[in-house]
């Protein structure tokens, strides 16, 4: 009979522990979905901005999001600033979820976000078109890296958009602005 009495005390041992682990991931959770937030999508400003219908919240006065970890070639960059801007004109009037990166704003007053309209990461999505292309490859320390470098690749593989073999982006957005602002 002790035998089974000490095996009855370690199995509420057990179940306690289990318990105290299942709290501790859903208080992560919770954490976690305190950084998402929605919004509706007025017009894409850019190839990787939104504009959105209304301030995020009164705590949090922000009407522009900039997507994290994607870069787009700039507006002036005929004709892929325009085809940038347009993988994202779809969006009006959508409600997304937003995943911010930063509790602030930037100094444009944008607030860097990844975009979901459903299940679907919107910065994946804008880079699997060849619309976009990874800020900066080396870095890989968001969460979602693998996915968005499979997403640009396979868009480079398959030759879309700014990896067009007859038409290719032949210079990031942040060098052109620099050689075209010049005196």
């Amino acid at each position: 009979m002790g035998i089974w009495q000490e095996l009855r005390g370690r199995r509420s041992h057990l179940w306690l522990g289990l318990i105290a682990i299942a709290l501790l991931l859903l208080n992560v959770t919770a954490q976690a979905d305190d950084a998402r937030l929605t919004a509706t999508v007025d017009y894409a400003k850019s190839g990787n901005t939104l504009e959105l219908l209304f301030e995020l919240s009164p705590e949090l006065p922000v009407r522009t999001i900039r997507l994290a970890a994607i870069e787009a070639p700039d507006r002036e960059q005929a004709p892929w600033g325009e085809q940038a801007r347009k993988c994202l004109a779809d969006l009006s009037n959508e409600i997304i979820r937003l995943e911010v990166t930063a509790s602030l704003p930037d100094a444009y007053n944008r607030l860097w976000a990844y975009g979901w309209l459903g299940q679907a990461s919107i910065n994946q999505r804008s880079l699997a078109a060849g619309c976009t292309y990874l800020a900066d490859p080396s870095e890989s320390s968001s969460p979602y890296y693998r996915e968005l470098l499979y997403a640009q690749e396979q868009a480079r593989l398959l030759g879309l958009g700014i990896w067009s073999p007859t038409q290719p982006l032949r210079e990031p957005a942040a060098a052109f602005r620099g050689r075209s602002h010049s005196p």
